[in-house]
């Protein structure tokens, strides 16, 4: 599976929340099936996620994974609402 595409076609089709505040949100509220976490995800932040969904964690910095999201910015951690047409849920096989 190429991870770039898979992401880039989830935030296409689907419904992809970036950033760390909207995705920490949508744990909260159990809407999260999936969050992608960057290498230099604040510990903070990746402490109250880990332990209430599943993640993954993507190979590199913050500012890869926003380049591969198409974002011209930085983005430690981003949830997957609804994958679309993507076959981004497959990383948890």
């Amino acid at each position: 599976m190429d991870l770039d595409r898979a992401f880039q076609i989830a935030i296409k089709t689907g419904k992809v929340l970036i950033g760390s505040n909207e995705t920490l949100e949508a744990v909260k509220k159990g809407k999260a099936k999936l969050v992608i976490l960057a290498s230099n995800c604040p510990p903070r932040v990746r402490a109250e996620i880990e332990s209430k969904v599943q993640t993954f964690d993507y190979p590199g910095p913050s500012t890869d994974l926003g380049a591969t999201c198409g974002k011209p910015y930085a983005i430690a951690a981003l949830a997957v609402i609804d994958p679309g047409e993507s076959d981004i849920m497959a990383v948890l096989r």
